[in-house]
């Protein structure tokens, strides 16, 4: 996932955004978790300062050094949340899906923005201005809460990559992101979707392509994983448990 640094500036000079033909209503608004407990005076106050965007696929967002005056939400689609090497490779931080808000540190500590946001899929999005927000803030404790939590939420998902990427390896990584999002299905079997393509997991992971499916094999033929391509079932969530916190163990004893 390497492309020279020139063409990813050029292609984020050429934000597709447009205005969205769905309107950010009150209960369009409350899909969004951050807001869901909000009172319907309050909603119907920050829905009606909300601009809705539609993103094609592959359009840039927000590009590094851009600075917020608001934050988004995502309403359908998804995007992601990556850095980038001087030399053009790229390391995907996290992958936004429905539901989810960003844009929210940058825009409270009024910083340039030191990541580049992208839409994986054609989306839509809300975006909220920071005057609506902060009234919200001044009048709605449960809101106030829930923006902690968000922002809380995204700290310690930061601090767990980056436990991950000093104190395990590929396998133990690939072993962890299995046990932290499996669900069971309906006949009991635990089993996780994986939520994009293998090489976009593969480097939210901080791990080449090749090497996540290699590692994937590996597992299969260590009898803890059975891979049917985006579905990935865990058969011993048991052994890929002592596996992911076999690196923790080494790197505290070392």
């Amino acid at each position: 996932m390497t492309r020279p640094l020139q063409a990813v500036r050029a292609a984020s000079r050429e934000i597709d955004m447009r205005r969205s033909n769905f309107r950010p209503t009150r209960d369009i608004v409350r899909t969004l978790p951050l807001f869901a407990e909000l009172e319907d005076s309050a909603l119907e106050q920050i829905a009606g300062a909300a601009r809705a965007l539609e993103v094609k696929r592959g359009a840039a967002i927000i590009e590094r050094g851009s600075r917020l005056d608001g934050f988004y939400g995502v309403y359908e689609g998804q995007l992601k949340i990556y850095l980038l090497s001087c030399n053009g490779a790229e390391r995907i931080v996290r992958l936004m899906n429905p539901g989810d808000c960003f844009g929210e540190a940058i825009m409270f500590m009024g910083i340039p923005s030191p990541v580049f946001v992208q839409a994986l899929s054609d989306t839509q999005l809300c975006y909220f201005p920071k005057d609506s927000v902060y009234t919200a803030l001044a009048g709605q404790p449960d809101f106030t809460f829930a923006m902690l939590q968000g922002l809380s939420r995204m700290l310690a998902e930061l601090i767990q990559d980056l436990e991950a990427c000093c104190m395990q390896n590929a396998q133990q990584r690939i072993a962890h992101y299995l046990l932290c999002n499996y669900e069971a299905t309906r006949d009991g079997r635990a089993a996780v979707q994986l939520p994009a393509s293998k090489a976009i997991v593969a480097s939210t992971l901080n791990i080449s392509a090749e090497t996540f499916s290699r590692e994937l094999h590996q597992l299969a033929r260590d009898g803890m994983i059975a891979v049917q391509r985006r579905t990935i079932f865990l058969t011993d969530v048991d052994g890929l448990r002592t596996l992911a916190e076999r690196g923790r163990a080494e790197t505290l004893a070392s």
